[in-house]
């Protein structure tokens, strides 16, 4: 049981292909920290499921392995199709195999136990492509839908839920609602599919939606991101992939607040006051370089410097925690 959502986000002239889903997986029990959202050995594209987590698991584990194992379609020259009809053949082929235990109970039903929603960016069309994965008992295989080929659409949104309770409804209203409500009927989407998403996570009345959103954006330059969130609120927890840390032991990605849906900005601090070699040792020169005179964050630094200096303070931070334990130790045995 679960909830999808894609959508391409247009925001200061930038367009972006946005996935994400809850973590909630079900069957006999409740679990709220399941991966749904998938990186694919290719770049370009995510898979997310709704549905049967029994049926879903095996299908994508062999199609992660499978492509791993499939050089063309590993490289870029491949197609964003071309991967397409592999997964599609390669689901069909899989659940052809499926062998029911009870007596009289209906093949198809078994085969149709998940869907798929498979997207990313399109080399050959210029363009962010979407398609829904499916199994059509008439052809017994999984066909695919592109949702993304109407040219006269002004911006494109998709939802992918069980259907009882009927969740893409449910998503579809509340997505309506948010619209009217900020007054953005005719305008271009920027997050409204992740507020969806997250009312409905966090409505404890839809038993089937769970758990911290799992959210990732794939690039024109043909790579994806992922990202966490704090989950259930600003003031919460950092979760990434429906898992939850502290933190301490977070993964170093980016993080939504759940609130505004705006990446948080407090990774690194904006202005420090002491900048000095007892304090950064061997790293004092790249910690001086990355701040101004007046001891500001440059506004000029990557990405990959930014993962360093959060390397660089964690690790201040923990050598100072370390110093401060010795130091009430000390206190204690001269008491």
């Amino acid at each position: 049981m679960t909830l999808c959502t894609a959508f391409i986000r247009q925001t200061n002239e930038i367009e972006e292909l946005v996935f994400a889903t809850d973590s909630c997986l079900t069957g006999g029990e409740k679990w709220k920290h399941g991966i749904k959202l998938f990186e694919l050995p290719r770049k370009d594209c995510l898979l997310c499921f709704a549905g049967s987590t029994i049926r879903a698991y095996p299908l994508v584990l062999n199609m992660v392995s499978s492509i791993h194992l499939d050089k063309f379609l590993e490289s870029p020259s491949a197609q964003l199709q071309d991967v397409l009809g592999y997964i599609s053949e390669l689901f069909t082929d899989l659940v052809k195999k499926i062998i029911s235990e009870v007596q009289g109970e209906d093949i198809h039903e078994l085969r149709s136990g998940a869907k798929f929603l498979f997207g990313g960016w399109d080399w050959s069309k210029n363009s962010f492509r979407v398609w829904k994965i499916y199994y059509s008992p008439q052809v017994e295989g999984f066909l695919f839908d592109e949702l993304t080929n109407d040219d006269t659409k002004t911006r494109f949104y998709t939802f992918l839920g069980d259907p009882e309770p009927d969740i893409e409804q449910e998503a579809k209203n509340r997505f309506k609602r948010i619209l009217l409500d900020e007054d953005k009927i005719d305008s271009k989407l920027d997050m409204e599919p992740l507020k969806v998403l997250s009312s409905i996570s966090l409505d404890r009345a839809i038993r089937e939606v769970d758990g911290s959103l799992q959210i990732a954006k794939i690039y024109k330059s043909n790579r994806t991101e992922f990202f966490g969130i704090y989950w259930e609120s600003s003031h919460g927890n950092p979760c990434f992939q429906g898992r939850e840390y502290n933190e301490i032991n977070k993964p170093l990605v980016k993080y939504f607040d759940p609130d505004t849906f705006e990446i948080f900005e407090s990774e690194l601090p904006n202005r420090l006051n002491n900048i000095s070699e007892e304090l950064y040792g061997d790293d004092y020169e790249f910690v001086l370089d990355c701040y101004d005179e007046d001891g500001r964050l440059k506004e000029t630094i990557t990405e990959k410097v930014k993962h360093k200096l959060r390397l660089i303070f964690k690790d201040v931070a923990y050598r100072q925690f370390i110093l401060a334990q010795e130091e009430e130790q000390i206190v204690e045995i001269e008491e």
